[in-house]
């Protein structure tokens, strides 16, 4: 089995992409010397410690409010009852990728994470906590990777530490996505696992293994080949067997399964998970903002200290450094990508924090081993460094409660299922198909799952989704609609409905929103109109 490397070998300068003795060591230097480094002075090595201190908890209070919120039984996002409806579907046997319906369409998204949920919602019960819990270990698994490659490339512990504490602290400026009902840190924990196994010490192996881990990131969200392909072609020019064999399983893996999906939905596969996402449209003011606010206006400390051990590259170690800042730029760059257009929240920032950790962290090793070699000036650096990071620390900090549902949201949660549950016929929530599940009622399609098969225009499956929504409302096939706001539904339900009531009054308007994402909650309810 194939092992990290644990010191400098003969192929620290045949294999760029493996760790090479820290720098500042000779290569004749004991492991113990390089892993042990103290810092200059005790007056750093006490700064280092309070530092430590701080930044730690912000893992303590990540889990905490994920562990907190686990068991809430409605949604956190809105998205999320969309997931539940996926998991639905896979346990009743039928399949993802269909023409789209008013029944069910399926979200733009590969199938892993929907299908390693519905495995563990068999054991755990079908409901939000099984999801969520399999996105908070997929979150344990990206601190857990991220703190094994600085680690492994800087051989030392204190900036692996604060390196996954940073990618923790990110969890607010994430939307505090990381343990929601959502693909996305399954996603980002293969591709962490990739960065991580592409360094093993064998080239094939660990091409092979790293090739794999992208592979399956590809299959839980698609923005993964962004990074993936870049990675692939410095790999090739770097390490040539680690990139063949990194290309070859991902090219096999990610394209075959992609392949043989596509095969078995008649094309629909390809239809959702790489036609729609190209209809996203651009919004203007992020081209910007990403940089400025989204970006750099919180992590540009961490980014900067990066460059430092890009800065300060050798000979030896070159071709590896140069692997590592392609991949860099390429999570940055998949998330700016994705970011910017219209549907993205600042989940979509996640890869770039995963980014701006790693730069901290290996920064922070090449800054401490430059500082080590410069025993006068070397302790104001040294000191200067602890401000910056403690300041960077400091930009992330947020309110852990906020991130909690009110104990008045699940009151009015069970409330709203139970008044479902008196309709005599069918509801249509749009929005919110679980809550009919909750209350023993056919669920519908997600209203964003429409919206995307909608956006392209003028499209067959656009006129054929469209008849079929407007012969429902006509026909009245719903006793009631419960819309969230006067969008597009309520031009399309206004001429056969009439709004009778609304769940949320003026007196309530705190009550029932999700906590992240979309702000918007079930509240219009529309009936049949009287002939």
């Amino acid at each position: 089995m194939a092992k990290s490397r644990q010191g400098p070998s003969r192929e620290a300068h045949s294999a760029p992409v493996t760790a090479a003795p820290a720098r500042g060591a000779a290569p004749g230097d004991a492991p113990q010397s390089a892993t042990t480094a103290a810092p200059a002075d005790r007056g750093a090595s006490r700064l280092w410690g309070v530092i430590v201190a701080l930044a730690a908890l912000y893992p303590i209070a990540y889990m905490a409010v994920a562990i907190m919120r686990m068991g809430y039984p409605f949604e956190l996002e809105w998205m999320e009852g969309g997931t539940l409806g996926h998991i639905h579907r896979i346990l009743a046997g039928q399949p993802l990728y269909v023409e789209p319906s008013l029944a069910f369409t399926p979200f733009t998204y590969p199938p892993l994470y929907f299908y390693a949920g519905a495995a563990l919602s068999k054991l755990l019960g079908v409901g939000f906590v099984p999801l969520r819990l399999l996105s908070f270990v997929c979150s344990l698994g990206v601190l857990t990777f991220t703190f094994l490659i600085v680690r492994g490339d800087t051989r030392r512990t204190l900036p692996a530490v604060l390196a996954a504490c940073l990618f923790a602290a990110s969890y607010r400026e994430g939307g505090a996505w990381l343990d929601l009902a959502r693909v996305d840190s399954m996603y980002l924990m293969f591709m962490a696992a990739g960065v991580w196994l592409v360094r093993l010490e064998r080239p094939w192996l660990a091409g092979a293994l790293g090739g794999l881990a992208f592979a399956l990131a590809a299959l839980t969200k698609q923005s993964a080949l962004f990074i993936a392909l870049p990675v692939a072609l410095a790999l090739l020019v770097a390490d040539w067997k680690r990139g063949v064999a990194f290309t070859a399983v991902v090219a096999a893996v990610a394209g075959g399964a992609s392949l043989a999906l596509d095969a078995a939905s008649g094309g629909w596969y390809r239809f959702y998970v790489f036609e729609l996402p190209r209809h996203h449209p651009i919004i203007p003011q992020l081209l910007r903002g990403f940089w400025t606010s989204d970006l750099l206006g919180t992590f540009a400390i961490s980014l900067a200290i990066g460059l430092f051990r890009f800065c300060v590259t050798r000979h030896e170690t070159r071709r590896r450094d140069a692997v590592d800042a392609v991949l860099l730029a390429s999570l940055i760059l998949t998330a700016y990508a994705t970011r910017i257009r219209v549907g993205g929240f600042t989940n979509l920032l996640m890869p770039a924090h995963f980014a701006a950790a790693l730069a901290l962290g290996w920064g922070l090793g090449a800054l401490l081993d430059f500082a080590g070699a410069l025993p006068a000036r070397g302790r104001g650096l040294e000191r200067f460094v602890v401000v910056l990071c403690l300041v960077q620390f400091a930009l992330c900090a947020y309110k852990p409660w906020r991130q909690l549902p009110p104990a008045a949201d699940l009151v009015a949660g069970r409330q709203f299922v139970e008044s479902l549950r008196r309709v005599p016929g069918d509801v249509w929530i749009p929005s919110h198909p679980y809550l009919a599940e909750m209350a023993g009622k056919t669920s519908y399609a997600h209203e964003l799952s429409l919206t995307d098969v909608l956006r392209p225009g003028d499209t067959p499956q656009h006129r054929k989704l469209m008849d079929a929504l407007r012969a429902a409302l006509r026909e009245h096939r719903y006793d009631l609609v419960i819309l969230d706001d006067t969008g597009w539904l309520k031009d399309e339900t206004e001429p056969y409905y009439d709004h009778a009531a609304q769940m949320f009054g003026n007196t309530e308007g705190e009550l029932f929103w999700p906590i992240t994402g979309y702000r918007t909650r079930p509240n219009f309810v529309w009936a049949p109109k009287q002939p």
